[in-house]
């Protein structure tokens, strides 16, 4: 007599581990993708809020002063803004630079001058798909 002892064969395993691999292979690029897109919006979020702020200090005393409206601090991007310590300027330029976990972003460095003219990174095409479209 034979006995069926129902446990999995070597190519059993072998064919999960094969499917898993492929799985894998094209979910982690897809959450990196996804991390990279909402660190993005959390800058493009940062900078029109900034932006916002200014235009409410010029609307209040004529300029600009970018020794106020603080940007945050945050892990995946540095911000700066420019001139900066200018206490009655008529620009600005707000810029967020790609730091950490998404250095190598496409849309490389974002900013936004008090004209509205918003700029990704060098080499990109479509500076709307870097904005999210806002």
């Amino acid at each position: 007599m034979q006995s069926n002892h129902g446990g999995m064969t070597l190519i059993d395993i072998m064919v999960a581990l094969a499917i898993s691999a492929v799985l894998l292979s094209i979910a982690v690029p897809a959450y990196q993708g996804y991390i990279e897109r909402s660190h993005r919006a959390q800058a493009v979020r940062v900078l029109l809020e900034t932006a916002a702020c200014q235009e409410r200090i010029r609307a209040g005393s004529g300029f600009y002063d970018t020794t106020r409206c603080a940007m945050p601090r945050a892990e995946s991007y540095r911000f700066e803004i420019l001139p900066p310590n200018k206490t009655s300027t008529l620009e600005f330029r707000l810029v967020a630079i790609p730091a950490g976990d998404v250095t190598e972003d496409h849309c490389g460095v974002l900013s936004l001058d008090h004209v509205g003219t918003r700029s990704a990174g060098a080499g990109t095409d479509r500076v709307s798909d870097c904005w999210g479209g806002r």
